[in-house]
């Protein structure tokens, strides 16, 4: 009897790497055992789950299909590592079912692979829990379980248990406790498990620092916010500015007080209904917008449009979030169902996210602050996305989506700095890489002390020694100096070979492509500025096939925010008086900009796609002035009639093997347009499509010469969806393979993550 006993036994060690701690992965696996009348025990070990697990053969395989196969719904399993360990049986055979199973203490092994979660909306069940009356947790505002609630933001290390998070200073109550040891229980071992008489509180304060007295804090914020009130309100990963998204005097009032004049402002509606009032919404979209990440999702506006204009003026689509933890649930009602809730900061700077920091910085933005006294460990602000084509495209990596981790092809321990603009860095350790969120303007310099904080976490969350460092080729970038001061080996990557490698290790593309990258701004090679760019290459090398043809534009970093400037270095290229053309701009200014022309002073030469947008944002009287990133080009876009099937005469000219995508048959075509008081809309749809066609053509002709099928675009441009579609499925129809960035972003947020897989190649190749 014993020999069959032992013969039907086994015994395993099992590691699971991925996403497994703060999910109920352990609580799961308990659950199981206890199932399977399995033996042994889980433990969070580093940034995996480790498993001993012995019982009966059958029962051994089905407990670990059920946790491989069929997991908790947040978790993601990466690796699964099983050691047989049959031979050391820890127990009596011949009494296998009186042995138990329990949850370890976490061990500090310095695993080989680390995940963390991303912050989670709160679930359904939590939200049931708030509204239950004669509870601890009616109307608490920090209600959580393992299946929702702060992740990525509060934790301070791995592997993932409360002393390493933030809520290491709140000590459970006996009810929370309880909760917290019973296997049964869905906060078994949920680490930020609180209640209303043991974890964070709310305060509301005037914008002196004063506490403001009320019996019910949220209702009165809801009293506030109806007034026409402005509020600083602390969120998961940092502090919104909050108001009325229906006071049309308010909302004007906020841009004013933030400065932020034009760019559009998001918005948090009660429900999905709300949203379906004012909002197209396909299935897809509501599926993003009801998922556990709760990104702002861009969505067309109706037609009967009854919001305030000032929302998202000169745009067709608002950025709309629903409510993702307690509070926000809490703050909405039957009168109040639409919140403006934008990013708690003054425009440029990064999000604010400690109480003192944010009454000292957004003091003059708010009339109020609800704040909070539990710590943010990582500030972040929501995730941007949109759904083309019923698929979700990723414009900002930040809350629910960060941080984001694919393969990479080395085992080298690799950081990766990103650009100027839009930054995230990106970090590498046996053979996964991690990405960052969004952070922001390194140009502003409490954005890059940010980033060398979060650079600082990283390195420790992910356990990183790092053996290269790699950067943009750009010696002026914040971001290419800090790289430089560091020790150990560098490597500098060309701004738009990131882009294109972060497209094509995104879709696991390793053979040589053409890339069309379309940017504002890219250091070249030459030292002039790129951002119009036809380039073959793999990730290890690329060369330039192609690119817009040089204009020389005058103004340095006054040109990005003067489109008008744009507008005359590309008039003065072609002969013509800027002065006679370009409207509402003082004479007296373009005489100046003429005369550093003549002398080519403060020029530079540039065949950027987003200057030539600027340009003609200009000549056709769209904006000759911009207040944030990229406006000119996105208005341009926005009055497109698609209607429109015409373009005006391009030219492609090939020189010593490279081929120029002329832009004076484009431009003089604009001219004449203009001058027969054509149409706005007609002309930007004419100009959009004469650069989709030109483009088209051109990468023909490369794919003649080298025999190249597959395409990739990517780059800052392609958030425009109208030319991405028009040059991708133009392309698609001439029988290539064409692929663009998803959920790596398309713009510099994805450069970091395209270095590190374009390093990881050079390496390779031994360079």
């Amino acid at each position: 009897m014993r020999n069959k006993i032992e013969k039907d036994v086994r015994r395993y060690l099992v590691k699971i790497y991925g996403i497994v701690q703060g999910v109920g992965f352990r609580p799961y696996v308990y659950k199981k055992a206890k199932e399977y009348q399995i033996q042994g025990w889980v433990e969070n070990t580093g940034g995996a789950v480790g498993i001993d697990c012995t019982g009966f053969k059958d029962n051994i395989k089905h407990f670990l299909l059920d946790i491989i196969k069929k997991p908790p719904s947040l978790s993601k399993i990466e690796k699964v590592e099983c050691t047989d360990m049959t031979e050391k049986l820890l127990f009596n055979n011949n009494d296998i079912n009186r042995g138990g199973f329990e949850i370890k203490q976490s061990s500090e092994e310095q695993n080989k692979v680390r995940f963390v979660s991303p912050d989670v909306s709160v679930c359904s069940k939590c939200l049931e829990d708030i509204k239950k009356k004669n509870t601890s947790r009616y109307r608490y505002a920090f209600t959580n379980c393992t299946e929702c609630g702060p992740r990525y933001s509060i934790i301070k290390g791995l592997p993932y248990d409360r002393p390493r998070t933030v809520m290491e200073n709140f000590h459970m109550c006996e009810d929370c406790q309880k909760e917290y040891d019973n296997p049964l229980n869905r906060r078994f071992h949920a680490q930020p498990n609180c209640c209303e008489k043991c974890g964070p509180t709310l305060l509301l304060l005037d914008n002196k620092g004063e506490q403001v007295e009320c019996n019910d804090i949220i209702e009165e914020t809801i009293k506030l916010l109806m007034d026409g009130k402005i509020l600083a309100i602390k969120g998961i990963g940092g502090f919104h500015l909050v108001c009325d998204g229906k006071n049309e005097k308010t909302v004007l009032l906020l841009r004013a007080r933030k400065h932020r004049r034009d760019k559009p402002l998001a918005l948090m509606a009660k429900d999905i209904n709300t949203i379906k009032e004012f909002c197209y919404v396909s299935e897809k979209e509501e599926e993003v917008l009801t998922s556990s990440k709760r990104p702002i999702v861009l969505l067309k506006k109706k037609c009967e449009f009854l919001l305030p204009y000032a929302l998202a003026a000169k745009q067709k689509k608002l950025g709309v979030m629903l409510p993702y933890t307690p509070l926000h649930h809490l703050l909405f009602n039957e009168k109040l169902n639409l919140l403006v809730m934008t990013s708690g900061n003054i425009s440029g700077m990064p999000i604010e996210y400690k109480n003192e920091e944010a009454l000292k910085h957004l003091g003059k933005a708010a009339d109020f602050f609800l704040v909070n006294n539990r710590d943010i460990y990582i500030p972040i602000d929501d995730s941007v996305v949109k759904v083309i084509d019923e698929e979700e495209i990723v414009s900002r990596r930040a809350r629910g989506y960060t941080p984001y981790n694919l393969k990479v092809d080395t085992k080298l321990q690799i950081i990766a700095l990103g650009g100027e603009q839009k930054n995230s860095i990106c970090v590498s350790k046996n053979g996964y890489s991690y990405l960052s969120q969004y952070l922001g303007d390194l140009k502003e310099f409490e954005c890059y002390e940010n980033f060398k904080y979060v650079l600082k976490h990283f390195i420790k969350l992910f356990n990183i020694n790092p053996d290269v460092i790699v950067h943009d080729i750009h010696p002026s970038y914040l971001s290419t100096q800090f790289a430089i001061s560091l020790k150990g080996r560098k490597i500098a990557v060309q701004h738009h070979h990131a882009h294109m490698v972060s497209c094509m290790a995104e879709h696991s593309i390793d053979d040589i492509v053409i890339g069309i990258i379309f940017d504002g701004t890219g250091f070249g090679l030459d030292g002039a500025v790129w951002g119009g760019e036809f380039f073959i290459g793999n990730r290890e090398f690329f060369k330039r096939a192609g690119h817009l043809e040089y204009v020389n534009i005058q103004g340095g970093d006054k040109a990005v925010k003067e489109p008008w400037r744009c507008a005359a270095s590309y008039l003065y290229s072609l002969n013509y008086k800027p002065s006679e053309i370009i409207q509402d701009v003082a004479k007296e200014s373009i005489e100046v900009v003429l005369q550093a022309l003549n002398s080519d002073f403060n020029c530079f030469l540039s065949s950027s796609i987003g200057r030539l947008f600027d340009a003609v944002a200009s000549l056709i009287g769209i904006r000759n002035y911009i207040s944030y990133d990229g406006q000119a080009a996105i208005e341009l876009e926005n009055i497109i009639d698609k209607e429109i099937e015409e373009s005006y005469p391009w030219n492609v000219e090939e020189r010593e093997g490279i081929f120029h995508l002329q832009y004076k048959g484009i431009i003089e075509g604009i001219l004449k347009d203009v001058k027969e008081k054509e149409l706005a809309s007609k002309i930007s749809a004419k100009f959009h499509n004469s650069l989709a066609e030109a483009s088209c053509y051109l990468v023909c002709r490369v794919r003649e010469n080298e025999g190249i099928n597959k395409v990739v675009l990517s780059g800052g441009v392609f958030e425009n969806e109208y030319l991405l579609k028009k040059i991708y499925i133009n392309l698609r129809k001439k029988g290539f393979q064409v692929f663009f960035n998803k959920q790596i972003p398309i713009n510099d947020g994805g450069i970091s993550f395209g270095q590190l897989n374009a390093a990881s190649a050079i390496i390779k190749k031994g360079r």
